[in-house]
């Protein structure tokens, strides 16, 4: 089977052989909401599949793309590997017709609808939570919030923002932490939990001349990392994913050859399970890699660690 075969297949069929069926539906049927089968914990649908394109947008982490990404990212393999792996399924047909728009073209087509709500592109921003302003770290309840999470308010500080935000189509504001990620930030209150911005990314802390880098999975973790025996900065370069789905992009930080050892602390969950493997998988020298977890076995994360060990 070639790409262009590949992704005549329909994704909707796709999803439906691997038991995944969508929540609900818009514009009569054109678009399919699923609870997202690429990360953890996505309780109100937020993977939308645009059944005319053939493509998907995946709102939790602001990415999509066509049917062989899709499975790119949930058998964590390269294009052959995919393409192997959807002849197997049976589901081509030589009777398919093409998306509606060709590969080439269907790329364009979705930088033009990115400005368009409901269109399944690499980045939606009139659906994103816009920034309002951002400034230093003063408001009480945010403070408070980071007392519970055992986060020191002086390490926070040198890290953290505190941010005002509205919603799409709304005047409301609201404000949280603010933690850079990409071209936005993760947002943090008590009550949110969020992306703000388009397109996330990777955050990377550098440490001239340090030869160990340690992998965070959020920033929680990583502000509970520097917490735990408050030092004074960082021992070694410190790199966040913001979302496990970013695993790729911290490829390039881990074959760093000026790094000889990469710690890596992620969630002790099945996201956490998969994203350590794909890590130490694509690692150039997986010997220099340390799966952290250890430390932390029966927590759920670094930061439920830090709680117990504080209470």
């Amino acid at each position: 089977m070639n790409a262009e075969q590949a992704r005549r297949i329909p994704i909707d069929a796709y999803l439906a052989r691997q038991g995944i069926s969508p929540k609900r539906t818009r514009l009569d049927g054109r678009e399919l909401w699923y609870q997202s089968p690429i990360r953890q914990g996505d309780e109100n649908p937020s993977f939308k599949v645009d059944t005319i394109k053939n493509v998907w947008f995946d709102h939790g982490v602001v990415s999509g793309g066509n049917i062989i990404d899709l499975v790119r990212e949930l058998c964590a393999c390269d294009v052959r590997a995919a393409l192997q792996h959807l002849e197997k399924t049976g589901l081509f047909s030589p009777a398919l017709s093409r998306p509606s728009t060709s590969s080439a073209t269907a790329r364009g087509a979705l930088r033009r609808d990115e400005a368009m709500p409901g269109t399944a592109g690499e980045k939606e921003k009139s659906r994103a939570f816009e920034l309002v302003s951002q400034g230093p770290l003063k408001h009480p309840a945010l403070l408070q919030y980071l007392t519970k999470r055992g986060i020191c308010h002086d390490i926070a500080r040198g890290y953290l923002s505190e941010i005002a935000f509205k919603a799409p189509y709304s005047a409301a504001t609201y404000f949280s932490l603010g933690y850079p990620a990409g071209d936005g930030y993760e947002a943090r209150n008590a009550l949110f939990k969020g992306f703000v911005g388009n397109g996330k990314a990777v955050t990377f802390h550098d440490k001239p001349g340090a030869s160990l880098l340690q992998v965070f999975e959020g920033f929680m973790d990583f502000l509970s990392y520097l917490s735990k025996d408050q030092p004074s900065q960082p021992v070694g370069a410190m790199l966040v994913l913001n979302t496990t789905n970013l695993w790729r992009r911290a490829l390039p930080f881990i074959v760093d050859p000026r790094f000889q050892e990469v710690r890596l602390y992620l969630d002790n969950d099945a996201a956490g399970d998969a994203a350590t493997r794909k890590l130490f998988e694509n690692a150039s020298d997986p010997s220099k890699l340390a799966d952290m977890r250890q430390h932390y076995a029966g927590f759920e994360d670094l930061n439920a660690w830090l709680l117990e060990r504080r209470s």
